[in-house]
């Protein structure tokens, strides 16, 4: 299977990388697509972070078969995943990337594209259309920052995946004179190996740099001499290993072209392109006598090297770098001649590095304090899987940067966050007031609660969404002071008073504000019904004592008369009570029964969900104590033939009675209520919910629909106590349509509940 890639392991990779060194200055960090921290036991001196599971991509016969078998696909939602790879500032590294698509893209009928960026100053395009075919991309880097983000932007099909990635520290030596520039492309030939031959890299060279055979179609002749004495040479800049000056190209002349075009450039190239080649001669060969020297001329793309003459000698390495500008159609053509000064007639080439060579300079950067209050945010609404710079090399979806062309600036700040319908739950945080550039800031349709933060300090802001939430209290006054054009507040819990600064924006046609159905806010007729509750004037009720005097007076003497009413009913239909042990006596007097409280059934019987069977009083389910033993719960439902007395006869005569052949009794539970009571602003938002179902019914139906059943029991709560009104069986139409309905018309429905039409 293939593991698909989650933030929490990129973050983990970076974590991993820190100061893992082995001799010579070099830092290997391989990423191996498998699943735990492991040693590398091919590479003894490697270090491994295995990040996923094992991905059979088929065979592989390519230049590190392990780190190819396996991969890691990011599929989304984010467009952009990142690894965080911490690195030592002002050092040089070699960054490689191995993409070797196998049976994960072979079955895709559309070439695989997305795009990689190494920091924020580069980035290149990765096509993959032979999924059999390894892609291996090289960048060599003096690094400006004490970080650099390896970052996979989806592209316009597939998904971006990866099988390794390495991480090494080079020596100063390597490269000298490319501060300043990223070499990419890299494409090392040891010279006189056959072609066909394995490549050769750590430890054969201890900066683990890649060197391959000679490349399919050359015919250049080559030989080796497995004794020559390369082992102990003084040391020379970029350091050639050993092993790669055992081998040469020896012709009496030498000439071939390369490529660069083949090799796609990044999206961050220059126009004007160059390219970076190194030459290494080192004489190998045993026929040559003591007066014989061979000295050769080097020229690119006609043009004679500065270096050249060269003299080849036996107990040192030349090397031969050079920057040089690249033609229009990237092709290259060397020649390698003996100079007229030689005295041997034939040319030697040891080894040649080609690369790409492109200004790596950060021409913008994204604010720090952007990136600090970004990074909060995500924290604080469980956004982790969003990594890497906020802005570079590609912005995250939600957000938009700065653009320094119409801006002016090379400092990147953002200007609006879309965080519409992302499910985001609790507080709306602190931190968004900090990104003080922001002009559009929309956080609706998810389910965030609390007030609304001070965002004073969006001075720009002029489009904020927040409906479509449960965010309560009152709406703050400095939204007054903000040059907002469009607030939207509908479908929340807001309440109190609109403040009179928005209000005036609103008159004056400046401000399009919508805040329906936030049944606390006085607004745009709203009747602020928690304000209704208490705001009879003083007038009002003096003028009308009496009526309210005799009102309650009323009241109380009907109260009284229904409940004389109701107890002689009771009196009529108890029954004996000879069989009824006084219970509040015996349990009280029972030291062993056990008073459950409500929380403790529910973890009891694993909230009711296992029944043993149905008896006469109602329900009993099968339980666990919390020291394992099995338990009965039975539980008295109202409305079984047995009445809460007879049930309570029960629980008093176990209470006493002990014996081993007897159920064992443990504990009861008598709630004082069945369910907790609502307050009161959350009753007024039922009724409103009810009351808006019922006017829909009367009023905006066509024909308009009479209910005839309206009561409590039809009534219904979702889990977020929204009223529903339900039972349409006996509603009937109200316009003449209903004598050819075919719809009963008489008087229908429950005593005391009938609509009054």
């Amino acid at each position: 299977m293939i593991n698909k890639q989650k933030a929490s392991y990129q973050t983990m990779v970076g974590e991993g990388a820190r100061g893992i060194r082995v001799a010579a200055k070099l830092l290997h960090l391989v990423i191996f697509c498998f699943g735990l921290l492991q040693r590398a036991a091919a590479q003894g001196d490697f270090t491994s972070i295995d990040c996923g599971s094992t991905a059979n991509v088929g065979a592989v016969d390519a230049l590190n078969t392990n780190a190819l078998q396996t991969l890691r696909y990011f599929p989304g939602p984010a467009s952009k995943h990142c690894y965080d790879i911490k690195l030592v500032a002002n050092e040089i590294y070699v960054i490689r990337l191995a993409f070797l698509g196998g049976n994960f893209t072979s079955g895709s009928s559309t070439v695989t594209s997305f795009s990689v960026s190494l920091g924020t100053a580069y980035s290149q395009d990765i096509r993959v259309s032979d999924p059999w075919t390894p892609i291996v991309r090289e960048a060599t880097f003096t690094t400006l920052q004490p970080y650099s983000p390896i970052c996979f932007q989806r592209g316009a099909s597939g998904d971006p995946f990866v099988n390794s990635i390495e991480v090494r520290l080079h020596s100063t030596a390597v490269n000298q004179g490319m501060a300043g520039y990223i070499l990419t492309n890299m494409f090392r030939i040891d010279c006189g190996v056959k072609s066909g031959s394995p490549s050769s890299r750590y430890p054969d060279d201890p900066f683990d740099r890649i060197w391959t055979a000679d490349p399919p179609g050359f015919s250049i002749p080559g030989f080796t001499n497995a004794s020559a004495p390369t082992e102990n040479l003084p040391p020379v800049i970029d350091l050639p290993p050993s092993f790669m000056l055992k081998s040469a190209w020896n012709a009496s002349q030498i000439s071939f072209t390369w490529n660069m075009s083949a090799f796609p450039a990044g999206p961050t190239i220059e126009p004007i392109r160059f390219y970076w080649y190194i030459f290494y001669f080192l004489e190998i060969a045993d026929d040559l006598n003591s007066t014989e020297t061979r000295v050769v001329d080097l020229s690119v793309d006609g043009n004679l090297n500065r270096h050249s003459p060269i003299t080849v000698m036996s107990n040192r390495t030349t090397v031969v770098n050079y920057l040089d500008l690249l033609g229009d159609n990237g092709i290259i053509h060397v020649s390698v001649v003996p100079s007229a000064t030689s005295t041997y007639p034939v040319a030697l080439v040891s080894a040649v590095e080609f690369a790409d060579a492109q200004v790596y300079d950060i021409k913008v950067t994204t604010s720090p304090a952007a990136v600090t209050n970004i990074e909060a945010i995500k924290d604080k609404l469980n956004l982790s899987e969003w990594q890497g710079d906020p802005c570079l090399a590609w912005p995250y979806d939600w957000l938009n940067c700065t653009d320094p062309a119409t801006s002016g600036s090379s400092i990147l700040d953002i200007t609006a966050l879309n965080l519409s319908g992302f499910n985001l739950t609790d507080k709306i945080p602190a931190e968004v007031a900090g990104l003080t550039k922001l002009t559009q800031l929309a956080l609706d349709g998810n389910k965030l609660t609390g007030s609304i933060p001070d965002l004073s300090a969006l001075t720009k802001l002029t489009n904020l969404q927040l409906h479509n939430n449960s965010l309560s209290g009152p709406i703050p006054e400095f939204l007054g002071s903000l040059p907002l054009n469009v607030l939207t507040l509908d479908n929340n819990l807001f309440e109190g008073k609109l403040p009179a600064s928005l209000q005036e924006k609103v008159d004056a046609g400046v401000l399009t504000l919508s805040a329906a159905n936030n049944p606390f806010l006085c607004f745009g007729g709203n009747p602020c019904l928690q304000a209704k509750a208490s705001s009879l004037s003083t007038e009002h009720k003096s003028s009308h004592i009496g009526v309210i005097i005799g009102a309650i007076a009323g009241g109380l003497a009907l109260f009284l008369v229904l409940l004389l009413l109701f107890l002689y009913w009771r009196s009529l239909k108890k029954p004996a009570t000879k069989s009824v042990i006084g219970r509040g006596k015996l349990l009280a007097e029972s030291s062993k029964v056990k008073s459950f409280s409500w929380a403790e059934l529910t973890t009891i019987t694993s909230n009711f969900s296992k029944i043993l069977g149905r008896g006469g009083f109602g329900d009993v389910y099968q339980g666990e104590l919390q020291g394992g033993q099995k338990v009965a719960v039975k539980v008295n439902n109202a409305n079984t033939k047995y009445g809460e007395e007879q049930f309570l006869n029960e629980v008093a005569l176990l209470s006493v009675i002990h014996h081993r052949n007897l159920v064992s009794f443990i504990g009861f539970w008598k709630p004082d209520t069945v369910l907790g009571t609502l307050d009161w602003k959350t009753r007024l938002g039922i009724l409103v919910n009810a009351s808006k179902g019922i006017e829909y019914l009367h009023n905006s139906c066509n024909p308009p629909i009479i209910h005839r059943d309206i009561k409590t029991a039809n009534i219904l709560l979702n889990e977020q106590l929204v009223a529903k009104v339900a039972d349409f069986g006996i509603s009937k139409l109200t316009s003449d349509e209903i004598a050819t309905a075919g719809v009963s018309t008489q008087v229908k429905g429950s005593f005391g509940y009938l609509d009054p039409e």
